[in-house]
């Protein structure tokens, strides 16, 4: 007897620490986004109670643009970046130092149109601090695809942490002096600082050791095979995400979508987890793949596949928690409790389909086929905004999150058709 739970007692140890190692592999990756995440809530919670209707618009919508410009950088710097990194084993120095230069013209884009903007709709005093705020954001960020891209999350998580403690600090501060608009932008302005100075300064000397004419001839060829199909991508995956967002908020009102926000704020961790654990996997599988690892290159997307899965149900157990134990929480009662399930049920349905999906087109991805992954974007976009105008017209605005979880089913199953194929090559091949 004693034997038989001996022998038995291997193979439970090494599925506990199997299980272990993958919640130390996801779990650095998901705290440190979802500490971030929260940071830019208390954020915009503080604008509530300090600042006038017109400077939480103005705010808003500067985050938005942020938020769009890390879009931005994962298509034409972060992921071709991560890519060409890990698809040798052994890489020249400076080979892809091209790329930082690219990326400093990007976060200069970006810190100019924040600029514009805030001084259109604010003050002049705005419009400098947040110039600069978008331009470290953007430089911030690929520093932490560069981190990834060489397998080394705990210094992202580093950044992210002390970004997160230096907006908490500030608003601490502000809270009891008082703050406006700028004020609010330089605390995001110094997080910024502070997080992209914890990857050194040698990280930050390679954005200027190459001119830039030099750099974007050498990124040419990047942008022909991989970057420009990225961004279509982005842009058309954009689209189908806000696609609802517009279109109710346009053509029924703001109150209309009311619901619909609620139902998208209890699947919002969800969301950061799926950016950050790409940015973790990305890697992994474009090194499986660049040593003709088809097998491994699968397993990491099961693997993720199934943290994701994981990260839904527990996020659907709270959801169903909080509607029916204690909806005073997040139910105001002026929101309809009725539309507000029925806005979380098709959330979960639509985050669902995004978990499944998004492990496929990473690794799709990390097999270079951009095009085909880009069509696949291009033909889901088309279906989500004639599904969404439509129902939003024809039925309750609260069903036009049907309309997105068509289109980004109609993705999935391109992607799947994509992947599919592309297993079946490996089977014949090996």
């Amino acid at each position: 007897m004693a034997e038989a739970q001996a022998a038995e007692s291997p193979p439970a140890a090494g599925r506990i620490q199997k299980i272990g190692g993958i919640f130390g592999r996801f779990g650095l990756a998901s705290l440190s986004s979802a500490v971030v995440s929260v940071s830019h809530l208390l954020v915009q919670l503080f604008s509530i109670h300090h600042l006038g209707t017109s400077g939480i618009g103005v705010l808003a919508f500067l985050l938005v643009i942020i938020q769009f410009g890390y879009s931005l950088s994962n298509a034409l710097v972060s992921t071709p970046y991560t890519i060409a990194v890990n698809q040798e084993e052994e890489v020249a120095a400076g080979a892809h130092d091209f790329f930082f230069p690219v990326n400093l013209l990007l976060c200069l884009s970006q810190g100019l149109t924040c600029a514009i903007v805030a001084w259109v709709m604010a003050s002049p005093a705005a419009a400098l601090v947040f110039g600069i705020a978008g331009t470290l954001s953007l430089v911030r960020w690929f520093g932490r695809s560069n981190a990834y891209a060489h397998h080394a999350p705990m210094r992202a998580a580093r950044s992210d942490f002390a970004y997160a403690a230096t907006i908490l600090i500030g608003l601490l501060v502000a809270s009891r002096t008082g703050a406006d608009l700028a004020g609010i932008g330089a605390i995001i302005l110094l997080a910024g600082l502070v997080g992209m100075l914890c990857f050194g300064t040698a990280y930050l000397r390679r954005h200027v050791a190459m001119k830039p004419a030099r750099a974007l001839r050498q990124y040419r060829t990047v942008w022909k095979e991989q970057s420009a199909w990225t961004l279509v991508g982005v842009l058309s995956t954009e689209a189908t995400s806000n696609a609802h967002s517009y279109a109710v908020t346009l053509l029924a009102g703001p109150a209309a979508f009311a619901p619909i926000a609620v139902g998208m704020l209890f699947f919002r961790p969800v969301n950061v987890c799926i950016t950050a654990l790409t940015q973790l996997e990305r890697p992994r599988m474009t090194r499986a793949i660049a040593r003709g690892d088809g097998r491994a290159a699968i397993q990491s997307e099961r693997i993720f596949m199934g943290a994701l899965v994981m990260l839904w149900l527990a996020t659907c157990v709270m959801a169903a928690i909080v509607l029916y134990g204690f909806p005073g929480l997040i139910l105001k009662p002026t929101l309809d409790h009725s539309l507000v399930v029925t806005a979380v049920m098709l959330c979960a349905l639509l985050s669902l389909v995004q978990c499944l999906q998004t492990p496929m087109s990473v690794l799709t991805q990390a097999r270079k086929a951009f095009r085909p992954l880009a069509a696949q974007s291009m033909r889901s976009c088309v279906v989500g905004l004639v599904a969404v105008t439509a129902l939003t017209l024809t039925v309750a605005p609260v069903l036009s999150i049907a309309g997105v979880v068509l289109s980004q089913l109609v993705m999935m199953l391109g992607i799947w058709r994509l992947d599919h194929h592309w297993r079946r090559q490996q089977r014949a091949e090996g």
